[in-house]
């Protein structure tokens, strides 16, 4: 009897045993820390990142939610650090023993990190340098902007006459440069490296301020064959109709233009470039006015036509040494000029503009610091207006 008593109480006993070994366990591994990240002010912090070691490895990286609360569960006891950080502010290490429960709710602040700044200051001004290329008041357009920006018709010098200062401007106009020689007509669009507006009113190679000044840079040669070929269309189909009108002008402008460059011979000191530029309007002038026989009121045709042309050879002589030659022909033509409106289709006049060019360019540098440029431009140009009416 007693044996048997013996051996149930030894059973309880362990039954005993197990079930709290299995009560703790649980206990253990429900085991959590949790918490709240916030500013200064108080105000919780979205976007922390806390991260979880034990000694010195990570267990664990978590993001603050909207309320700023953090959690990490299932933690087994031991000695924890919470490190908190967040960009702009201190980061913050805090450390956390677990024991047989969890925790209590913590708080972390994080304070805004300091900002340094340092300055260093020498006596070294710098040398002042001539080069056009050290001008800060200089707006250059290269290739690729050209090829970016929205050109109406092709019209580089148009759009770049935008940014000039108007009141630098006076009546003669936009002075426009061509690898640094003065023209008075325009360049094929294709053949243009860079555009260049100098804000300096002061030079003494040109004889107008630098702020009504357009200097453009044509393509430099090449040891490869590079051509380029673009044709613009506009028609007046969906144009208004001028209230003046007795029918809607059929108008259209056809634009084609393009350029060539490549080597001359083996390609190694001699190349050539050529472009092309036509432009066909046809355009129509609305008459409206008042005779003493009665109304007048028609559409006039008034087309136009103008063609630009250039070849362009250049030399390498030697390392020293550079020859360019260009020759630059632009045909205008613009018939009925002079009439619309009031105007009547008798006082229209035929302008034909005629202009034939001839640059030579020449650059020779005998130092690094000492350049010179050597530059002749013959040119000739027949400019008639001639009336349509061969009476009074």
């Amino acid at each position: 009897m007693n044996t048997i008593l013996r051996f149930s109480f030894s059973a309880t006993l362990m039954v005993s045993l197990i079930s709290a070994q299995i009560l703790q366990a649980q206990v253990q591994g429900n085991l959590v820390i949790n918490g709240i990240v916030q500013d200064q002010t108080r105000a919780a912090f979205l976007g922390a990142q806390v991260d979880l070691l034990k000694d010195g490895e990570q267990q664990g990286t978590v993001i603050t939610d909207a309320s700023g609360s953090f959690r990490f569960d299932r933690l087994q006891p031991g000695n924890y650090e919470l490190r908190t950080q967040k960009e702009g502010f201190k980061t913050d290490i805090s450390k956390v023993t677990v024991g047989s429960r969890s925790p209590g709710r913590l708080r972390i602040v994080l304070p805004i990190e300091a900002l340094n700044q340092q300055i260093t200051v020498n006596d070294d001004t710098g040398d002042v340098s001539t080069d056009a290329s050290e001008n800060r008041d200089v707006a250059a357009v290269d290739r690729q902007a050209l090829d970016n920006l929205p050109i109406f018709d092709q019209d580089v010098i148009a759009t770049m006459s935008r940014f000039l200062d108007s009141s630098a401007l006076g009546t003669n106009g936009v002075t426009v440069i061509v690898d640094g020689i003065q023209t008075s007509s325009a360049l094929s669009a294709s053949a243009i490296q860079q555009v260049t507006i100098n804000q300096n009113p002061y030079s003494a190679e040109y004889n107008r301020p630098g702020r009504a000044r357009i200097e453009i840079t044509t393509k430099p040669g090449s040891s490869e064959y590079h051509g380029t070929m673009n044709f613009l269309f506009r028609d007046a189909r969906l144009n208004a109709r001028d209230p003046f009108a007795i029918a809607k002008p059929v108008e259209q402008r056809r634009i084609f233009e393009g350029s060539l460059l490549g080597p001359i011979g083996d390609g190694k000191t001699t190349s050539f470039m050529i472009t092309g530029n036509r432009q066909e309007e046809d355009n129509q002038a609305i008459v409206f006015a008042e005779m003493p026989a009665g109304l007048v009121h028609e559409n006039v045709p008034a087309p136009q036509r103008n063609t630009d042309f250039s070849i362009e050879m250049n030399r390498q002589y030697s390392d020293k040494t550079t020859y360019s030659i260009r020759f630059h022909y632009r045909n205008l033509k613009v018939n009925n000029q002079g009439i619309g409106g009031v105007n009547l289709p008798e006082v229209a006049a035929n302008f034909h503009d005629r202009e034939d060019q001839l640059f030579y360019t020449q650059k020779t540098a005998f130092s690094d610091a000492i350049v010179n440029q050597f530059r002749i431009l013959i040119a000739r140009q027949h400019t008639p207006t001639m009336s349509v009416q061969s009476g009074p």
